[in-house]
């Protein structure tokens, strides 16, 4: 148990816990996580959609939802990074100094339990 693990999505309550986390980064001396999970339920890995549209429906509209999927997930993972970036800055700013970034795609609580055995703190 060393870490002190910070959950940054995007909501407005985000650069509180960013604030939060390095303080007690700071005042209990370990290293400073800040974590951000892409849901799978909401941004799937890969789409197949196949089986998905009804018979006479033609096969460009399979391959442009698909295409759409994937790139509203390669949004997400970018929006995920530069989310975790705002918050090293902002981390910084408040004096943390040892530091790391993680963007995980899946489940927020199974990523938590994976990450438990070297969790100090979860802000």
């Amino acid at each position: 148990m060393t870490k002190v693990i910070a959950c940054i999505d995007g909501s407005p309550v985000a650069p509180a816990v960013c604030d939060a986390a390095s303080w007690a980064s700071l005042s209990l001396e370990a290293p400073l996580t800040l974590l951000h999970v892409l849901d799978r339920s909401e941004y799937p890995v890969k789409g197949d959609l196949s089986g998905n549209i009804g018979l006479g429906s033609r096969e460009h509209l399979l391959d442009e939802l698909v295409s759409l999927d994937e790139q509203r997930g390669r949004l997400a993972l970018e929006h995920g990074k530069h989310m975790l970036e705002a918050a090293k800055i902002r981390a910084e700013e408040h004096g943390a100094k040892d530091l790391s970034k993680l963007q995980r795609h899946g489940n927020l609580l199974e990523t938590l339990q994976e990450l438990e055995s070297d969790t100090r703190l979860l802000v």
